[in-house]
Protein backbone atom coordinates (compact mmCIF):
# COMPACT_ATOMS: atom_id res chain seq x y z
CA UNK A 1 0.00 0.00 0.00
CA UNK A 2 2.74 2.55 0.88
CA UNK A 3 4.52 1.70 -2.42
CA UNK A 4 0.81 2.30 -4.10
CA UNK A 5 1.22 5.54 -2.19
CA UNK A 6 4.76 6.74 -3.23
CA UNK A 7 3.55 6.15 -6.84
CA UNK A 8 0.42 8.24 -6.55
CA UNK A 9 1.61 10.74 -5.03
CA UNK A 10 4.75 10.86 -7.63
CA UNK A 11 2.30 10.70 -10.58
CA UNK A 12 1.84 14.90 -10.90
CA UNK A 13 5.98 15.30 -10.79
CA UNK A 14 5.67 12.23 -13.93
CA UNK A 15 2.96 14.30 -15.82
CA UNK A 16 4.91 17.23 -15.75
CA UNK A 17 8.11 15.57 -17.17
CA UNK A 18 6.06 13.28 -19.74
CA UNK A 19 4.17 17.21 -20.72
CA UNK A 20 7.53 18.82 -20.70
CA UNK A 21 9.20 16.10 -23.24
CA UNK A 22 6.10 16.17 -25.41
CA UNK A 23 6.32 19.96 -25.88
CA UNK A 24 10.07 19.98 -26.32
CA UNK A 25 9.83 17.81 -29.05
CA UNK A 26 6.51 19.25 -30.58
CA UNK A 27 9.37 22.09 -30.64
CA UNK A 28 12.40 20.88 -31.95
CA UNK A 29 11.43 17.71 -34.03
CA UNK A 30 8.07 18.16 -35.26
CA UNK A 31 8.86 17.89 -39.00
CA UNK A 32 9.25 21.34 -41.18
CA UNK A 33 7.19 22.18 -44.41
CA UNK A 34 10.82 21.74 -45.94
CA UNK A 35 10.78 18.07 -44.30
CA UNK A 36 10.15 17.03 -47.98
CA UNK A 37 13.50 18.43 -49.41
CA UNK A 38 15.84 17.87 -46.48
CA UNK A 39 18.60 14.87 -47.74
CA UNK A 40 17.27 11.09 -47.52
CA UNK A 41 18.34 9.74 -43.54
CA UNK A 42 17.78 6.89 -41.51
CA UNK A 43 14.45 6.75 -39.33
CA UNK A 44 14.44 9.05 -35.90
CA UNK A 45 13.02 8.90 -32.45
CA UNK A 46 11.07 11.24 -31.03
CA UNK A 47 12.92 13.81 -28.87
CA UNK A 48 16.32 11.93 -29.69
CA UNK A 49 16.46 11.87 -33.31
CA UNK A 50 19.26 9.68 -34.04
CA UNK A 51 21.25 10.19 -31.56
CA UNK A 52 21.00 7.21 -29.90
CA UNK A 53 22.02 5.40 -33.03
CA UNK A 54 25.52 6.76 -32.88
CA UNK A 55 27.58 4.59 -31.00
CA UNK A 56 31.19 4.70 -29.32
CA UNK A 57 32.90 4.83 -33.12
CA UNK A 58 30.34 7.54 -34.81
CA UNK A 59 32.06 8.34 -37.61
CA UNK A 60 31.67 4.37 -38.70
CA UNK A 61 27.82 4.69 -38.09
CA UNK A 62 27.95 7.60 -40.13
CA UNK A 63 29.44 6.25 -42.39
CA UNK A 64 26.76 3.20 -42.58
CA UNK A 65 23.98 5.86 -43.07
CA UNK A 66 26.05 7.36 -46.11
CA UNK A 67 26.91 3.71 -47.54
CA UNK A 68 22.70 3.11 -46.77
CA UNK A 69 21.43 6.38 -47.85
CA UNK A 70 23.41 8.22 -50.21
CA UNK A 71 26.33 10.23 -50.55
CA UNK A 72 24.52 13.27 -48.17
CA UNK A 73 22.60 12.29 -45.25
CA UNK A 74 20.30 14.38 -42.84
CA UNK A 75 20.33 13.17 -39.32
CA UNK A 76 18.34 15.03 -36.71
CA UNK A 77 20.27 14.85 -33.37
CA UNK A 78 18.14 16.03 -30.54
CA UNK A 79 17.43 19.78 -31.38
CA UNK A 80 20.12 20.04 -33.87
CA UNK A 81 19.86 19.82 -37.64
CA UNK A 82 22.83 17.70 -39.06
CA UNK A 83 24.33 16.33 -42.60
CA UNK A 84 27.37 14.06 -43.07
CA UNK A 85 28.88 12.96 -46.17
CA UNK A 86 31.96 10.82 -47.27
CA UNK A 87 31.63 12.16 -51.26
CA UNK A 88 34.42 14.51 -52.55
CA UNK A 89 32.02 15.99 -54.60
CA UNK A 90 29.44 17.14 -51.56
CA UNK A 91 32.62 18.26 -49.98
CA UNK A 92 34.10 20.14 -53.25
CA UNK A 93 30.23 22.31 -53.13
CA UNK A 94 30.20 22.59 -49.09
CA UNK A 95 33.95 23.37 -48.95
CA UNK A 96 34.65 25.09 -52.17
CA UNK A 97 31.13 25.79 -54.00
CA UNK A 98 29.54 27.42 -50.71
CA UNK A 99 32.10 28.04 -48.75
CA UNK A 100 30.73 31.21 -47.63
CA UNK A 101 28.12 28.99 -46.53
CA UNK A 102 29.58 26.70 -44.38
CA UNK A 103 32.73 28.46 -42.98
CA UNK A 104 31.21 29.03 -39.51
CA UNK A 105 31.29 26.69 -36.28
CA UNK A 106 28.94 25.17 -34.17
CA UNK A 107 29.54 26.37 -30.66
CA UNK A 108 29.68 23.11 -28.18
CA UNK A 109 29.95 23.40 -24.28
CA UNK A 110 33.69 21.69 -25.01
CA UNK A 111 34.42 24.50 -27.20
CA UNK A 112 33.69 27.19 -25.13
CA UNK A 113 34.82 25.23 -22.85
CA UNK A 114 38.77 24.40 -23.47
CA UNK A 115 38.88 27.35 -26.51
CA UNK A 116 38.36 30.23 -24.35
CA UNK A 117 34.94 30.86 -25.43
CA UNK A 118 35.44 29.60 -28.80
CA UNK A 119 37.73 32.77 -29.06
CA UNK A 120 40.00 31.09 -31.39
CA UNK A 121 40.89 30.18 -35.02
CA UNK A 122 40.08 26.69 -34.63
CA UNK A 123 36.94 26.39 -33.17
CA UNK A 124 35.33 30.09 -33.45
CA UNK A 125 31.99 31.18 -35.57
CA UNK A 126 32.72 32.96 -38.73
CA UNK A 127 32.84 36.67 -37.76
CA UNK A 128 34.95 39.45 -37.25
CA UNK A 129 36.93 38.07 -33.91
CA UNK A 130 37.82 34.74 -35.96
CA UNK A 131 39.22 36.64 -39.06
CA UNK A 132 41.37 38.66 -37.16
CA UNK A 133 42.70 35.80 -35.00
CA UNK A 134 43.75 34.21 -38.46
CA UNK A 135 45.25 37.49 -39.51
CA UNK A 136 47.53 37.68 -36.89
CA UNK A 137 48.33 33.90 -37.10
CA UNK A 138 48.88 34.77 -40.86
CA UNK A 139 50.58 37.88 -40.97
CA UNK A 140 52.96 37.24 -37.49
CA UNK A 141 53.51 33.70 -36.46
CA UNK A 142 52.69 31.28 -40.16
CA UNK A 143 55.28 33.49 -42.06
CA UNK A 144 57.56 31.95 -44.67
CA UNK A 145 60.36 34.12 -43.07
CA UNK A 146 59.48 33.19 -39.20
CA UNK A 147 59.04 29.50 -40.00
CA UNK A 148 62.50 29.29 -41.84
CA UNK A 149 64.34 31.30 -38.73
CA UNK A 150 63.54 27.78 -36.73
CA UNK A 151 64.94 25.52 -39.17
CA UNK A 152 67.87 25.33 -37.32
CA UNK A 153 66.13 24.46 -34.04
CA UNK A 154 63.89 21.74 -36.17
CA UNK A 155 66.92 20.07 -37.07
CA UNK A 156 68.02 19.82 -33.49
CA UNK A 157 65.07 18.50 -32.40
CA UNK A 158 65.47 15.62 -35.50
CA UNK A 159 68.90 15.11 -33.90
CA UNK A 160 67.77 14.43 -30.42
CA UNK A 161 65.01 11.94 -31.63
CA UNK A 162 67.92 9.95 -33.34
CA UNK A 163 70.59 10.20 -30.39
CA UNK A 164 67.98 9.06 -28.32
CA UNK A 165 66.39 6.26 -30.15
CA UNK A 166 70.02 5.20 -30.71
CA UNK A 167 70.88 4.92 -27.63
CA UNK A 168 68.26 2.14 -27.01
CA UNK A 169 68.79 0.59 -30.49
CA UNK A 170 72.53 0.01 -30.23
CA UNK A 171 71.17 -2.43 -27.38
CA UNK A 172 68.29 -4.20 -28.88
CA UNK A 173 66.00 -2.70 -26.63
CA UNK A 174 62.15 -2.11 -27.36
CA UNK A 175 61.51 1.45 -28.24
CA UNK A 176 58.03 3.08 -27.52
CA UNK A 177 57.63 5.27 -30.67
CA UNK A 178 54.67 7.04 -29.12
CA UNK A 179 56.68 8.53 -26.88
CA UNK A 180 59.44 9.09 -29.32
CA UNK A 181 57.24 11.00 -31.58
CA UNK A 182 55.46 12.55 -29.17
CA UNK A 183 58.24 14.07 -27.73
CA UNK A 184 59.67 15.09 -31.45
CA UNK A 185 56.56 16.86 -32.36
CA UNK A 186 56.00 18.67 -28.78
CA UNK A 187 59.64 20.09 -28.44
CA UNK A 188 59.87 21.25 -31.99
CA UNK A 189 56.08 23.42 -31.18
CA UNK A 190 57.21 24.24 -27.66
CA UNK A 191 60.89 25.97 -29.01
CA UNK A 192 58.81 28.11 -31.05
CA UNK A 193 55.87 28.65 -29.17
CA UNK A 194 57.48 29.13 -25.56
CA UNK A 195 60.90 29.05 -26.39
CA UNK A 196 61.20 26.01 -24.44
CA UNK A 197 62.14 22.49 -24.92
CA UNK A 198 59.84 20.39 -22.87
CA UNK A 199 61.25 16.99 -23.49
CA UNK A 200 64.87 15.91 -23.39
CA UNK A 201 68.17 18.09 -22.19
CA UNK A 202 65.94 21.21 -22.28
CA UNK A 203 64.84 23.27 -18.95
CA UNK A 204 61.36 22.33 -19.72
CA UNK A 205 61.29 18.92 -17.08
CA UNK A 206 59.85 15.45 -17.33
CA UNK A 207 57.34 16.18 -14.78
CA UNK A 208 55.99 19.16 -17.00
CA UNK A 209 56.17 17.80 -20.28
CA UNK A 210 54.00 14.77 -18.90
CA UNK A 211 51.06 16.85 -17.64
CA UNK A 212 51.49 18.93 -20.77
CA UNK A 213 51.18 15.78 -22.92
CA UNK A 214 48.20 14.61 -20.21
CA UNK A 215 46.46 17.51 -21.17
CA UNK A 216 46.61 18.29 -24.88
CA UNK A 217 45.47 13.92 -25.11
CA UNK A 218 42.62 15.06 -22.78
CA UNK A 219 41.44 18.05 -24.13
CA UNK A 220 41.41 16.48 -27.75
CA UNK A 221 39.37 13.34 -26.71
CA UNK A 222 36.61 16.46 -25.05
CA UNK A 223 37.00 18.24 -27.80
CA UNK A 224 35.99 15.24 -30.41
CA UNK A 225 33.19 13.85 -27.51
CA UNK A 226 29.80 14.08 -29.59
CA UNK A 227 28.21 15.31 -25.72
CA UNK A 228 24.51 15.00 -25.56
CA UNK A 229 24.31 17.98 -23.88
CA UNK A 230 24.89 20.05 -26.74
CA UNK A 231 21.97 18.67 -28.79
CA UNK A 232 19.39 17.94 -26.18
CA UNK A 233 20.07 20.19 -23.62
CA UNK A 234 18.10 18.41 -20.48
CA UNK A 235 20.56 16.02 -20.62
CA UNK A 236 23.18 18.74 -18.57
CA UNK A 237 20.72 18.39 -15.85
CA UNK A 238 21.60 15.03 -15.17
CA UNK A 239 25.07 14.61 -16.78
CA UNK A 240 25.49 11.01 -15.19
CA UNK A 241 28.81 10.93 -16.61
CA UNK A 242 30.23 13.90 -15.60
CA UNK A 243 31.83 15.35 -19.23
CA UNK A 244 30.87 19.08 -18.15
CA UNK A 245 32.95 18.95 -15.22
CA UNK A 246 35.91 17.03 -16.76
CA UNK A 247 35.60 20.28 -19.36
CA UNK A 248 35.77 22.36 -16.20
CA UNK A 249 38.90 20.93 -14.93
CA UNK A 250 40.66 20.38 -18.28
CA UNK A 251 39.48 24.30 -18.49
CA UNK A 252 41.17 25.32 -15.26
CA UNK A 253 44.37 23.48 -16.07
CA UNK A 254 45.04 24.62 -19.66
CA UNK A 255 44.75 27.92 -18.33
CA UNK A 256 46.89 27.76 -15.12
CA UNK A 257 49.48 26.36 -18.05
CA UNK A 258 49.20 29.24 -20.10
CA UNK A 259 49.06 31.58 -17.44
CA UNK A 260 52.10 30.57 -16.02
CA UNK A 261 53.78 30.82 -19.90
CA UNK A 262 52.62 34.17 -19.99
CA UNK A 263 54.36 35.27 -16.20
CA UNK A 264 57.68 33.60 -17.36
CA UNK A 265 57.77 35.30 -20.66
CA UNK A 266 56.92 38.64 -19.23
CA UNK A 267 59.29 38.40 -16.48
CA UNK A 268 61.97 37.67 -19.02
CA UNK A 269 61.00 41.04 -20.98
CA UNK A 270 61.10 43.09 -18.09
CA UNK A 271 64.31 41.53 -17.47
CA UNK A 272 65.19 42.82 -21.05
CA UNK A 273 64.16 46.02 -21.09
CA UNK A 274 65.83 46.70 -17.08
CA UNK A 275 69.35 45.13 -19.11
CA UNK A 276 69.49 42.19 -16.51
CA UNK A 277 69.59 39.97 -19.86
CA UNK A 278 71.38 40.27 -22.50
CA UNK A 279 69.10 41.02 -25.89
CA UNK A 280 68.32 38.31 -27.93
CA UNK A 281 66.70 39.21 -31.49
CA UNK A 282 65.00 35.86 -31.57
CA UNK A 283 61.73 35.86 -30.47
CA UNK A 284 59.16 32.87 -30.04
CA UNK A 285 55.69 33.24 -30.94
CA UNK A 286 54.47 34.50 -27.11
CA UNK A 287 56.94 36.89 -27.15
CA UNK A 288 55.75 38.12 -30.68
CA UNK A 289 52.24 38.17 -29.36
CA UNK A 290 52.99 40.00 -26.29
CA UNK A 291 54.56 42.49 -28.48
CA UNK A 292 51.68 43.06 -30.93
CA UNK A 293 48.71 45.60 -30.14
CA UNK A 294 45.47 45.08 -28.99
CA UNK A 295 41.80 45.41 -30.46
CA UNK A 296 39.98 49.01 -30.83
CA UNK A 297 43.42 51.07 -29.86
CA UNK A 298 44.47 48.85 -26.56
CA UNK A 299 48.16 49.00 -25.85
CA UNK A 300 48.29 44.71 -25.73
CA UNK A 301 46.71 41.53 -27.33
CA UNK A 302 43.93 40.58 -24.58
CA UNK A 303 45.69 37.62 -22.08
CA UNK A 304 42.57 35.48 -23.32
CA UNK A 305 43.47 36.14 -26.99
CA UNK A 306 46.97 35.08 -26.54
CA UNK A 307 45.87 31.94 -24.54
CA UNK A 308 43.89 30.95 -27.11
CA UNK A 309 45.88 31.38 -30.16
CA UNK A 310 48.66 29.36 -28.18
CA UNK A 311 46.30 26.25 -27.06
CA UNK A 312 45.27 26.26 -30.82
CA UNK A 313 49.27 26.14 -31.97
CA UNK A 314 50.01 23.59 -29.16
CA UNK A 315 46.99 21.42 -29.97
CA UNK A 316 46.85 21.37 -33.71
CA UNK A 317 50.50 21.01 -34.13
CA UNK A 318 51.35 18.59 -31.31
CA UNK A 319 48.87 15.65 -31.58
CA UNK A 320 48.45 15.73 -35.01
CA UNK A 321 51.84 15.40 -36.32
CA UNK A 322 52.76 12.49 -33.50
CA UNK A 323 49.26 10.33 -33.99
CA UNK A 324 49.91 10.40 -38.31
CA UNK A 325 53.74 9.56 -37.55
CA UNK A 326 52.50 6.87 -35.55
CA UNK A 327 50.27 5.25 -38.02
CA UNK A 328 52.66 5.55 -40.38
CA UNK A 329 55.19 4.24 -39.02
CA UNK A 330 52.90 1.26 -37.73
CA UNK A 331 51.47 0.62 -41.26
CA UNK A 332 55.06 0.46 -42.89
CA UNK A 333 56.43 -2.05 -40.17
CA UNK A 334 53.54 -4.30 -41.32
CA UNK A 335 54.34 -3.81 -44.37
CA UNK A 336 58.39 -4.52 -44.90
CA UNK A 337 58.42 -3.90 -48.69
CA UNK A 338 57.27 -0.72 -48.33
CA UNK A 339 59.57 0.08 -45.95
CA UNK A 340 62.70 -1.19 -47.85
CA UNK A 341 61.45 1.09 -50.97
CA UNK A 342 61.28 4.56 -48.43
CA UNK A 343 65.15 3.52 -47.45
CA UNK A 344 66.30 2.76 -51.04
CA UNK A 345 64.92 5.99 -52.00
CA UNK A 346 67.04 7.33 -49.06
CA UNK A 347 69.86 5.98 -49.72
CA UNK A 348 69.63 7.31 -53.09
CA UNK A 349 68.37 10.99 -52.52
CA UNK A 350 70.46 10.74 -49.04
CA UNK A 351 73.15 8.60 -48.92
CA UNK A 352 74.95 7.04 -45.65
CA UNK A 353 77.27 9.66 -44.84
CA UNK A 354 74.78 12.70 -43.71
CA UNK A 355 71.72 12.96 -42.15
CA UNK A 356 68.55 13.69 -44.00
CA UNK A 357 67.47 18.12 -44.12
CA UNK A 358 64.56 19.96 -45.10
CA UNK A 359 65.85 20.31 -48.49
CA UNK A 360 65.46 16.67 -49.35
CA UNK A 361 61.84 16.01 -48.44
CA UNK A 362 60.95 17.30 -51.80
CA UNK A 363 62.89 14.87 -53.19
CA UNK A 364 61.99 11.94 -51.57
CA UNK A 365 58.35 11.25 -53.36
CA UNK A 366 57.46 7.19 -52.92
CA UNK A 367 58.10 8.54 -48.73
CA UNK A 368 55.86 11.40 -49.84
CA UNK A 369 53.37 8.59 -51.17
CA UNK A 370 52.99 7.17 -47.80
CA UNK A 371 52.33 9.91 -45.67
CA UNK A 372 49.44 10.58 -48.21
CA UNK A 373 48.41 6.79 -48.59
CA UNK A 374 48.74 7.85 -44.16
CA UNK A 375 46.14 10.25 -44.42
CA UNK A 376 43.84 8.13 -46.23
CA UNK A 377 43.78 5.09 -44.46
CA UNK A 378 43.73 7.29 -41.08
CA UNK A 379 43.55 10.73 -40.99
CA UNK A 380 44.51 12.55 -37.95
CA UNK A 381 40.80 13.34 -36.81
CA UNK A 382 37.39 10.65 -38.55
CA UNK A 383 35.87 14.19 -38.96
CA UNK A 384 37.04 17.44 -39.87
CA UNK A 385 36.45 20.10 -37.37
CA UNK A 386 32.35 20.49 -37.39
CA UNK A 387 31.41 23.00 -39.46
CA UNK A 388 27.60 24.93 -39.82
CA UNK A 389 25.74 26.55 -41.82
CA UNK A 390 25.30 30.56 -41.58
CA UNK A 391 21.94 30.61 -43.46
CA UNK A 392 19.58 28.14 -45.51
CA UNK A 393 20.77 26.68 -48.68
CA UNK A 394 20.32 24.05 -51.46
CA UNK A 395 22.55 21.32 -51.62
CA UNK A 396 22.40 18.75 -54.96
CA UNK A 397 18.50 19.71 -54.85
CA UNK A 398 17.74 19.46 -51.12
CA UNK A 399 17.44 22.25 -48.27
CA UNK A 400 20.03 22.81 -45.90
CA UNK A 401 17.85 24.62 -43.36
CA UNK A 402 20.10 27.55 -41.30
CA UNK A 403 22.60 26.47 -38.41
CA UNK A 404 22.51 22.99 -40.07
CA UNK A 405 25.83 21.05 -38.34
CA UNK A 406 28.35 19.63 -40.90
CA UNK A 407 30.74 15.83 -39.87
CA UNK A 408 32.47 15.91 -42.97
CA UNK A 409 34.01 12.14 -42.58
CA UNK A 410 37.37 11.95 -43.59
CA UNK A 411 37.86 8.51 -42.13
CA UNK A 412 34.75 6.91 -44.15
CA UNK A 413 36.12 9.00 -47.02
CA UNK A 414 39.77 7.19 -47.36
CA UNK A 415 37.69 4.28 -47.07
CA UNK A 416 35.09 5.15 -50.06
CA UNK A 417 34.81 2.58 -52.70
CA UNK A 418 33.64 4.64 -55.27
CA UNK A 419 36.50 6.46 -54.74
CA UNK A 420 39.36 4.23 -53.89
CA UNK A 421 39.89 0.66 -55.52
CA UNK A 422 41.24 -2.01 -52.38
CA UNK A 423 40.36 0.37 -49.68
CA UNK A 424 41.93 -1.68 -46.52
CA UNK A 425 45.21 -2.45 -48.45
CA UNK A 426 47.83 0.09 -47.00
CA UNK A 427 49.21 1.03 -51.18
CA UNK A 428 51.38 4.05 -51.00
CA UNK A 429 52.01 3.10 -55.31
CA UNK A 430 48.26 4.41 -55.75
CA UNK A 431 49.53 7.59 -55.50
CA UNK A 432 52.72 7.97 -57.46
CA UNK A 433 52.06 10.54 -60.40
CA UNK A 434 52.07 9.35 -63.85
CA UNK A 435 54.80 12.02 -65.01
CA UNK A 436 56.86 11.41 -62.65
CA UNK A 437 56.37 14.68 -60.73
CA UNK A 438 56.27 15.38 -57.03
CA UNK A 439 53.59 14.31 -54.76
CA UNK A 440 51.76 16.67 -53.65
CA UNK A 441 50.14 15.55 -50.16
CA UNK A 442 47.87 17.68 -49.19
CA UNK A 443 46.82 18.90 -52.56
CA UNK A 444 43.02 18.84 -52.05
CA UNK A 445 41.77 20.20 -55.18
CA UNK A 446 40.43 16.52 -56.06
CA UNK A 447 38.79 16.39 -52.55
CA UNK A 448 39.50 12.83 -52.10
CA UNK A 449 41.95 13.71 -49.27
CA UNK A 450 41.22 16.43 -46.74
CA UNK A 451 44.25 16.22 -43.79
CA UNK A 452 44.25 20.22 -43.55
CA UNK A 453 40.68 20.56 -44.61
CA UNK A 454 39.97 23.37 -47.41
CA UNK A 455 38.80 26.75 -47.71
CA UNK A 456 38.32 29.50 -45.53
CA UNK A 457 38.96 27.27 -42.92
CA UNK A 458 41.90 25.32 -44.34
CA UNK A 459 44.77 24.64 -41.22
CA UNK A 460 46.95 27.64 -41.56
CA UNK A 461 49.68 25.63 -40.51
CA UNK A 462 49.42 22.67 -42.63
CA UNK A 463 53.18 23.35 -44.35
CA UNK A 464 54.57 23.01 -40.57
CA UNK A 465 52.44 20.26 -39.95
CA UNK A 466 53.86 18.39 -43.07
CA UNK A 467 57.76 19.33 -42.12
CA UNK A 468 57.04 17.93 -38.92
CA UNK A 469 55.55 14.52 -40.92
CA UNK A 470 58.01 14.08 -43.21
CA UNK A 471 61.30 15.03 -41.26
CA UNK A 472 60.33 12.53 -38.21
CA UNK A 473 59.92 9.79 -40.84
CA UNK A 474 62.62 10.36 -42.69
CA UNK A 475 65.08 10.75 -39.90
CA UNK A 476 63.48 7.31 -38.39
CA UNK A 477 63.82 4.96 -41.66
CA UNK A 478 67.04 6.64 -43.07
CA UNK A 479 68.88 6.00 -39.36
CA UNK A 480 67.15 2.50 -38.34
CA UNK A 481 65.68 -0.68 -39.72
CA UNK A 482 62.48 -1.39 -38.06
CA UNK A 483 60.80 -4.73 -36.62
CA UNK A 484 58.04 -5.66 -34.63
CA UNK A 485 59.27 -6.94 -30.92
CA UNK A 486 59.63 -10.23 -29.26
CA UNK A 487 59.47 -12.28 -32.00
CA UNK A 488 55.87 -10.95 -32.87
CA UNK A 489 55.27 -11.12 -37.01
CA UNK A 490 54.44 -7.65 -38.68
CA UNK A 491 51.03 -8.20 -38.97
CA UNK A 492 50.48 -9.25 -35.72
CA UNK A 493 50.81 -5.21 -35.15
CA UNK A 494 47.59 -3.73 -33.34
CA UNK A 495 45.48 -1.15 -35.63
CA UNK A 496 42.64 -0.65 -33.80
CA UNK A 497 41.70 3.18 -33.17
CA UNK A 498 40.32 5.23 -30.52
CA UNK A 499 37.84 7.93 -31.00
CA UNK A 500 38.32 11.11 -30.45
CA UNK A 501 38.95 14.78 -32.11
CA UNK A 502 42.37 13.23 -33.19
CA UNK A 503 42.08 9.33 -33.56
CA UNK A 504 45.37 7.30 -32.26
CA UNK A 505 46.04 3.46 -32.15
CA UNK A 506 44.52 1.85 -29.23
CA UNK A 507 47.68 0.75 -27.55
CA UNK A 508 51.29 3.14 -28.30
CA UNK A 509 53.59 1.41 -31.12
CA UNK A 510 56.62 -0.73 -29.66
CA UNK A 511 59.04 -1.86 -32.24
CA UNK A 512 62.82 -2.60 -32.50
CA UNK A 513 65.49 -0.10 -34.39
CA UNK A 514 68.49 -1.32 -36.26
CA UNK A 515 70.67 0.96 -36.72
CA UNK A 516 71.65 1.22 -40.50
CA UNK A 517 74.13 3.69 -40.75
CA UNK A 518 77.68 4.59 -39.70
CA UNK A 519 78.56 4.20 -35.96
CA UNK A 520 79.96 8.38 -36.16
CA UNK A 521 76.51 9.17 -37.50
CA UNK A 522 74.69 8.85 -34.77
CA UNK A 523 77.43 10.59 -32.07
Amino acid sequence: MGHMDSITSALPVICVILCTMIIYWRLTIKPSKNERRLPPGPPRWPIFGNLLQLGSLPHRDMATFCAKYGPLVYLRLGSVDAITTDDPEVIREILFRQDDVFASRPRTLAAAHLAYGCGDVAMAPLGPQWKRMRRICMEHLLTTKRLDSFMNQRADEAHHMVRDVWAQAQYGEAINLRQVLGAFSMNNVTRMLLGKQYFGVGPGGPQEAMEFMDITHELFWLLGLIYLGDYWPIWRWVDPFGCERKMRDVERRVDDFHEKILEEHRKARNRKMDGRDDVDDKMDFVDVLLSLPGEDGKEHMDDVEIKALVQDMIAAATDTSAVTNEWAMAEVIKHPHVQRKIQDELDEVVGPDRMVTESDLAHLNYLRCVVRETFRMHPAGPFLIPHESVRPTQLFGYHIPAKTRVFINTHALGRNTRVWDSTDEFRPERHITSDGSRVEISHGSDFRILPFSAGKRKCPGAPLGLVFVLMGLARLFHCFEWAPPNGLRPEDIDTTEVYGMTMPMAKPLIAVGRPRLPHHMYC
